[in-house]
This record gives C-alpha cells, structure tokens and sequence, in this order.
C-alpha cells in the first residue's frame, strides 16, 4: 500500500550515498535522511507517541521540518504542521483542536515557549529542539535522541490519515484536513505529471512546509529522488543566491514572490540559467508581472496551479504553452486549466445540477486524492459531500475546451500574499470594537500582494474611530497577514439583502470594477 514511509525507504535502497537534502551547510545522503528519520521516530515514541497520536509542529523550514514530516507517521503518528505566522491564541487553538499528544518545537520566541506551557494540557509532552538547553517544561530532542534506538515503521499506510494541515472556515473556526497516506501520494504524482518533474531535476523549497505548496514539493522530491534544496523563508537575495549556487531546476512560489524575484534579478548580477520551471499558486497572476516575468527569465516554464488542501491539493494545472501575451494560445491567463490525470472538475447550479459549459456555478471535485474531511467535524465533512464528489465552495464555469476559470469565492476567502484569509474571522474581531456597527472585509486589488486584506466600516453613532485603531486592534488579535491592511468608513448602513445580510458583491465591485484581474 501507498505510505510516506515506502518512497523514503525506497530511496534508501536505491540512492543510499546520493545527495538528498541540502539546507545551508547541511546535507544528507538518502542513508543518512532514512537513517535519521529512524531515529527520530523512535526518539517520539520514546517520548509517548502511540499510534494515531498527533503531534503538532511549530517550526519553521528546515532539514528538522522535513524529517518530522516523515519521522511522525514512520512511527504511527500524524502530522500536524502548525503555521508560524499564527497568533499564539491561534496556535494553540490548532494544538488543542487536534488534540495533539506531542508539541515539537523549533525556533520559537520566548512568548511562544511560555504560551504553550501554560496552554497545554498535562497530557500533552512538549519537546523542543535549539542551541539551548530546553525551557522549563519542555524535553530536549537533543537529548531524545541521543538515548532512543532506532524505529521501525509501524505500518500506517494508505487511508490511514498521514497529516492534517490546516485551512480556515468561513465562520472563523479553522478547521483540520485529513489527509491519508494514499492520498498525499496520488495527488504527488498527479502533480508531476501535470508539472513535467522527473528524477532528472532538482527542487528548491522555500514555500512553507506548515503549506501544502511547501510540503508537496518536498514529498515529491522524496518519492522521485531528486535534491531537495531548502530555505528557512523566502527572501529574494537569499532565494536568487541559493538558485545561483545550488542550481535548482524548480521552484514553487505564490505571485508575490514571483514579483519580488524577479524585481531583483531585472538588475542583473545572478546566474539563474538552471532555472527551467516555477509553478506558482493562490491566484493567478496579473499580465504585467508575467510580462516582467517572462522578460526577465525566458528560458522558465511557468505553470499555475489551482487547489486546496481538501483537494489532495492539487485540483488542476495551466501550463506553460498558455502563460503567453500573443498567439494563438494567449487569452487563458485568467483560467485555472484543466484538471490533472485522474480528476475530474464540474461545474453544479443551485440545485445540484450540472452546468452548461460557460455558466457559473459551483465548482466540484472527484478523484482519488480527495481528502478524508475534516477533523472532528463530521457535519462539516458532510456538508461538501455529493456522493463521490467534492464541493470546494469556489464559484467558477468551464469553457467547451475544458478550461476552468475561477470567477468568486463563495467562502468570501481572501488570497492575501499565498495565504488564505477568511473574511468572516476578521470581522468577528472588528465586531468586537465598540466602535463598529457594520463591517464587511474583502480582498481588493494589490500589485504586490494579488489581493489586499479591506474592511469598509460603518461606525456607530458618536464614536470616533480612524483606520490606524482599527488595523492595530486587529493586529493585536490575528497573524499579521490576516490583520486588514486598510480602512474605509461609511457613512450610511451598509447594504443589505432581502434576509438583512450585507450585500458584499455590492462593496466588492466598487472596487474590482475597472481592475482587469477582478475574482
């Protein structure tokens, strides 16, 4: 059966002394990374893993971050990556939600450490990993794994749920997405085969790990056997130097990477021509940074893709024969491209029915990577649910050449810089203002980030607020890339529908009406 487990040990066996991970100064063969995922899974269980437990990671990327990512379900467990960018309140509502046994942490500030020791159950074993000695509280993996023998795999394969990686819900809960052994390799062979990744490449991972952008690169380097390159955080000087010394052949990144990239490389003084493909993510780029783009590195593929985690994650792939400005295949930038071998996409009404080709509908999902739901919350699972079918919340229509296009968000989801923000949580924290009577968040146009985090406010009576108030009250409350970045007042109601719910297409327009990349 399919298993995280199975590609690595295959790697072992037939790579043994090649290079496999390289991150700075640090590099593993394929024995070397088999090696230490064995000990790290036995260093885990030693510490109280069972089998079935999650164990919540809080680290940011690093060759630590992808041996856990093995390591964990190498010794029963489930993967559960935590996003650095979180508040602390936010963390520790994904630790408890997923009610992790066992917290390891990596690189975390102090208010972090003392956060987790005060919000974690007794039950739960917090490890951690640095130059220091562990805090009060936490147990050395350091230490761990000086005394632990080497594990065996424990057998968890197939639809065994391998990790949950987490995404936010439209009422503010996040929620936990199951992902299984056979799903998350399934869908990394989709993605080479829709991408073009052979064994003859190598990959540099500088998306986050605690994303599937990131983790799904590494997985694939992994099962394919290639180099992985990996960088602590995306920085454009730190991302060009590493491409001109290490040599990477792919990269993945979201938009605004891209743009930041190749602003830098426009001055000229790197050596980018192992360069051959990026895939990118999170929303589509706009005809002027492709232009730049295409200017600046014309010997790159670029593809797009299009997904979400409970999609395995990846849903559909445009290629790079349609990342053009002229010719007979330009005209497609806005689309999504057409689904990945073995994954099929319709477009539903309403009532569930089919659309006709053009006609926006609900955009729907099948396949064999599907994720399994949602983490304890089966009448979430049940709520995308049709038979074998997907709901992804996405509105969108389908060409007659079966290219799909992403016309709204359903969710009212914000893709803010690659990341994913959920209206609705934001304006439960504005709500809490006493200024604020209505409010409504939306993404707006950005040339830097694709869409801008908005809140148009109506202010109650007698109540004086600005927008430099509002941005900090909600900065001190949410991660930063959720927190609105800017502010508009009302002063009449907010419009409202028939069921007195404020009408955001109304708002969303005033300000996507003249902007060619409107969702």
């Amino acid at each position: 059966m399919f298993s995280l487990s199975q590609i690595l040990v295959r790697m072992q066996s037939i790579g043994r002394d090649t290079l496999a991970v390289r991150f700075g100064e640090h590099k593993l063969s394929w024995q070397q990374l088999h090696d230490e995922v064995e000990q790290l899974a036995g260093a885990l269980v030693a510490a109280g893993l069972g089998k079935g437990d999650r164990v919540a990671v809080l680290a940011p990327n690093s060759v630590l971050t992808l041996q856990l990512m093995f390591a964990v379900p190498w010794a029963g467990g489930v993967f559960v990556p935590i996003n650095t960018r979180l508040s602390v309140r936010e963390m520790l509502e994904w630790v408890a939600d997923s009610s992790a046994q066992v917290v390891v942490v990596a690189d975390a500030s102090d208010e972090v450490i003392a956060a987790l020791r005060e919000g974690c159950g007794d039950g739960v074993v917090l490890i951690h990993h640095g130059d220091k000695s562990a805090p009060d509280g936490f147990r050395s993996l350091t230490s761990l794994l000086a005394k632990a023998d080497a594990l065996p795999d424990q057998g968890r394969c197939g639809e065994d749920v391998a990790a949950l990686f987490y995404t936010g819900g439209t009422t503010g809960r996040s929620k936990g997405v199951m992902l299984s052994h056979a799903g998350i390799i399934l869908n990394s062979l989709q993605w080479c085969s829709a991408v073009g990744v052979t064994p003859s490449d190598r990959i540099l991972v500088v998306a986050p790990m605690f994303h599937m952008v990131g983790a799904l690169n590494a997985v694939v380097g992994v099962m394919l056997g290639v180099e992985i390159v990996i960088l602590p955080r995306f920085d454009p000087k730190l991302l060009l130097r590493s491409i001109e010394e290490t040599k990477p052949t792919k990269v993945a990144l979201v938009p605004v990477m891209i743009d930041a990239m190749v602003r830098l490389a426009a001055n000229g003084g790197y050596d980018l021509s192992s360069l051959r493909k990026i895939s990118y993510g999170g929303s589509p780029i706009s005809e002027r940074s492709l232009e730049n783009a295409l200017r600046v590195l014309p010997d790159v593929d670029f593809y797009q893709i299009y997904g979400q985690t409970e999609g395995g994650p990846t849903i559909s792939v445009l290629g790079p024969q349609y990342h053009v400005l002229e010719g007979p295949m330009s005209g497609r930038l806005r689309s999504a491209g057409r689904p990945v071998p073995l994954t099929e996409v319709r477009i539903v009404d309403p009532a569930g029915q089919p659309a006709a080709p053009g006609e926006v509908g609900e955009i729907c999902v099948c396949g064999p990577a599907l994720s399994l739901g949602y983490w304890n919350q089966p009448e979430a699972t049940e709520a995308v649910r049709v038979g074998q079918w997907r709901r992804t919340g996405d509105a969108g229509y389908i060409d007659d050449e079966g290219f799909l296009y992403i016309v709204d968000r359903i969710k009212d989801m914000i893709v803010s810089g690659g990341e994913n923000v959920y209206a609705a949580e934001v304006e439960n924290v504005l709500y809490q203002h006493p200024a604020v009577s209505q409010c409504a968040v939306i993404g707006i146009p950005s040339d830097r980030w694709g869409e801008q985090v908005h809140a148009v406010v109506h202010p109650l009576p007698d109540h004086d607020v600005d927008a430099d108030e509002l941005i900090a009250f909600c900065r001190e409350r949410l991660a930063a890339f959720k927190s609105i970045r800017s502010v508009d007042f009302s002063r009449d109601p907010l419009p409202l529908s028939g069921a007195n719910k404020i009408l955001k297409r109304v708002i969303r327009d005033r300000y996507w009406k003249d902007n060619t990349a409107a969702p």
